[in-house]
């Protein structure tokens, strides 16, 4: 069926058009000198007070703050912490393998959400499998970052890359499509299908909808806390703290620099809405400072992982037993005979700012 748009006289397109517009508030009025701030090193945030959160704004809303408290209940970190614990080489493994992932994450411009579930993802699998065979086959763990950020691309972005076009970054092995696909199959089945999970970044939204910041102040907090949980994320030992908790330290160490005056009442009246510990989110503030020491966090320097082209010379073939994992076969290929998309970053949105971008 072809359409001839050309044939249509001005009188009928005209009217064609008519009927498409419709009467909208005009955006300029979000633009208003009072709404909008000019700002340099971004003097705006750390000026403007943060205002309280008062209990009765949450009162409409108890019922997804429940919901998001006892969904998050389902994972038990501690088991994977004590995993970590007693076998460092394996908390070594993992952290290669989320500063991998994250490196990807920067290399295509997904979102921090993307991030989060592919590291939660992670998480969950690895704390169904056995430490000692992850450890003794490294390739294991690496075939599953890809599998684990694959899928969580797949959930959160509008456009996602080819699967052997995720193997950027430096990567270790280069796995053939069909067997990224195994993978996925695999985490999907241990994770029973549920890929919608409560992260940290759905208490720092929730919140957020609750502050009533004006638009310019709520995307520079909500970016200043996705910074600093990416920051820190790769650590083992936020895997022991459930999510509510590592968002609300998270919130508390972005405002204690924004607004110290105000943190300790903040902190009491965030406490007290989301019914959290309050030793547990001291200690993990004091883990994320901990962490975050090395890196000049609130500089005015801009800080973010490099993107390094190229992909391994081989392609590696590996199969696997969903069981045990014990039979393994390595077949190196020509990765000229491999398709594979082209490779310019994606983006599904315009960048208001690097996720992995540290400001001042």
């Amino acid at each position: 069926m072809h359409f001839h748009f050309h044939q249509l006289t001005q009188p009928n397109q005209e009217s064609m058009l008519d009927a498409l517009y419709c009467e909208e508030e005009s955006w300029e009025d979000e633009f208003t000198e009072e709404n909008y701030v000019v700002t340099h090193k971004d003097e705006s945030f750390s000026n403007i007070k943060i205002p309280f959160l008062l209990e009765q704004d949450f009162c409409w809303d108890d019922e997804e703050l429940s919901s998001l408290l006892c969904k998050e209940q389902s994972f038990d970190g501690v088991g994977l912490y004590n995993a970590f614990f007693e076998n460092p080489c394996f908390a070594d493994a993992r952290n290669d393998a989320i500063q991998w992932m994250l490196k990807v994450v920067g290399h295509y411009s997904f979102s921090a959400l993307t991030a989060v579930l592919a590291v939660n993802y992670f998480d969950r699998f690895f704390s169904c499998s056995q430490p000692h065979n992850c450890v003794e086959k490294p390739w294991m763990i690496q075939l599953a970052s890809v599998a684990c950020l694959s899928l969580a691309a797949k959930v959160e972005e509008t456009q996602v890359p080819l699967l052997l076009d995720f193997q950027v970054e430096e990567s270790k092995y280069l796995f053939e499509a069909k067997t990224i696909q195994r993978m996925e199959i695999l985490v999907l089945s241990t994770l029973e299908w549920k890929m919608n999970l409560v992260n940290p970044l759905s208490f720092i939204d929730y919140i957020i909808r609750r502050l009533g910041l004006k638009n310019h102040l709520s995307w520079e907090f909500l970016r200043r806390c996705e910074s600093l949980l990416l920051l820190v994320i790769s650590d083992w030992q936020f895997t022991s703290y459930l999510s509510s908790v590592l968002a609300t330290a998270t919130m508390l160490c972005v405002i204690s620099n924004a607004e110290p005056s105000t943190l300790m009442e903040f902190q009491e009246q965030l406490l007290h809405i989301l019914g959290i510990n309050k030793d547990k989110v001291e200690d993990c503030c004091k883990l994320i400072k901990e962490v975050a020491s090395n890196v000049d966090l609130y500089s005015s320097n801009k800080r973010k992982f490099a993107s390094l082209p190229g992909s391994p010379k081989g392609v590696m073939e590996v199969s696997f037993s969903s069981s045990d994992y014990s039979n393994e076969s390595f077949q190196l290929i020509d990765p000229d005979s491999v398709s594979s998309s082209p490779n310019p970053p994606l983006s599904k949105r315009s960048k208001m700012g690097d996720i992995f971008t540290i400001y001042g």
